[in-house]
């Protein structure tokens, strides 16, 4: 094994806690996560070589396991393959969650990052114009490339339903996966998908500065301070909901996604001997 050979990736899929996953694995002192979390290697930037993407663990020598989080691998035909030929020993952690909620959450993300506007604001107009809103809950369909490359006691899987109901025991699962001991001071980060910043310099910034504290061990202080009076006020000043402009989807809508994923649904409680957490599909 090389020096700085990644030992765990993780796949996504888009908008299912990957962040959370993030950031449990940047508070364990044996585990170097990439700066960037979606370095996106074995999808879009495999040709820039395996020494390209090991950089991004070099400036960890202490580390015992070095990976990324990128939901773009989830989705690619190749990821699995790339991934397997490069360590066939990694662990693999995937996020999933209600197929339904997570194309509207991909909605929301879309607008938040200002990809999207006019008539694309709402959900039908902009889920009928880009096609991986429904292709990325088919997660059956992406999910058995990677078995098909590792084997199953390397993939871990985790329900973003139920890491919100507890989210301490789920943190435990990332540790015991990578064989390393619980998180004695675990610190509960959350994402949230739907705000969006107003000005997005001082955004960009305020996680910046978030993300280096996290990363040296200093995120119980930056919660602290985020949390401070004059910190609360200029962070909340510069958030806007982004549900205050885009419409919630029709029940039409909602029933047609129901049923376009069914079929995939049940294959995959099949593919992970497990039945996912999700009523609508319980019938």
């Amino acid at each position: 094994m090389r020096d700085f050979q990644a030992t765990f990736i993780g796949i996504g899929a888009q908008k299912c806690a990957s962040t959370w996953l993030y950031g449990v694995l940047q508070q364990c002192a044996a585990v170097k996560v990439s700066d960037i979390k979606e370095v996106d290697f074995f999808s879009y930037y495999f040709d820039r070589g395996y020494e390209w993407y090991e950089r991004n663990f070099h400036d960890a020598p202490e580390a015992t396991h070095r990976g990324d989080i990128s939901p773009s691998y989830f989705i690619h035909p190749d990821a699995a393959a790339r991934a397997a030929a490069y360590n066939p020993d990694m662990q693999v952690f995937v996020t999933l969650r209600d197929p339904v909620k997570r194309a509207f959450s991909n909605h929301l993300h879309e607008v938040r990052k200002e990809h999207i506007s006019g008539d694309n604001l709402v959900f039908e107009t902009a889920m009928a114009n880009n096609p991986l809103y429904k292709d990325q809950g088919r997660y059956a369909h992406h999910l058995a490339r990677w078995y098909d490359h590792f084997p199953t006691e390397q993939i871990h899987l985790w329900f973003q339903e139920e890491i919100h109901v507890d989210r301490e025991a789920s943190a435990l699962r990332v540790t015991q996966a990578l064989g390393l001991p619980q998180l004695e001071d675990f610190l509960d980060l959350r994402a949230n998908e739907s705000v969006r910043y107003r000005n997005a310099a001082v955004g960009e910034t305020l996680w910046k500065i978030g993300n280096f504290a996290r990363q040296n061990g200093m995120g119980r202080l930056i919660e602290t301070v985020k949390g401070a009076p004059g910190v609360k006020q200029l962070r909340d000043a510069n958030r806007e909901p982004v549900r205050d402009v885009v419409a919630p989807m029709t029940a039409d809508t909602e029933a047609a996604l129901t049923d376009f994923y069914a079929d995939d649904v049940a294959e995959l409680a099949k593919l992970i001997d497990r039945t996912p957490p999700w009523e609508r599909f319980a019938s």
